[in-house]
């Protein structure tokens, strides 16, 4: 088992995972339990092992992504971190998703591991007509 010494460890090795369509690492940052998951346009997936087989599904039916991602308000106490990330995704034909995240961290006696990721794509939306 991995150990992490602090929630940007645990979160640069999640998003390391996620650019190399890894999820046996993906897996090493998620904790046993009381954890939950919820992918853009999902529902919550609240049990470890079905969070793990939604990042292999996931992850196997992708291509290495260009990822990155911006850490853009971190909260922190002794045992537990949140972080709200932008991600922005590049696919294969150039388009860019922009997806807005909250990653929270619980410290453990062992280290810290993830217990939640939330992600939201945001919509591209049109600039509404003015009558200017």
């Amino acid at each position: 088992m991995q150990i992490f010494r602090n929630s940007d460890d645990v979160e640069s090795v999640f998003y390391e995972a996620f650019r190399r369509c890894d999820a046996g690492v993906m897996a090493s940052v998620w904790a046993e339990d009381k954890v939950v998951c919820v992918h853009p346009g999902s529902r919550a997936i609240v049990e470890r092992r079905a969070i793990i087989r939604s990042w292999e599904s996931i992850l196997g039916s992708s291509e290495q992504a260009e990822l990155n991602y911006t850490v853009a308000r971190r909260w922190q106490t002794a045992d537990l971190a949140v972080h709200f990330v932008a991600e922005e995704l590049r696919g294969p034909g150039g388009e860019i998703a922009v997806v807005l995240a909250s990653n929270v961290y619980r410290r453990f006696d062992h280290g810290w591991l993830r217990v939640e990721h939330h992600a939201s794509q945001v919509q591209r939306q049109e600039r509404p007509a003015t009558l200017q």
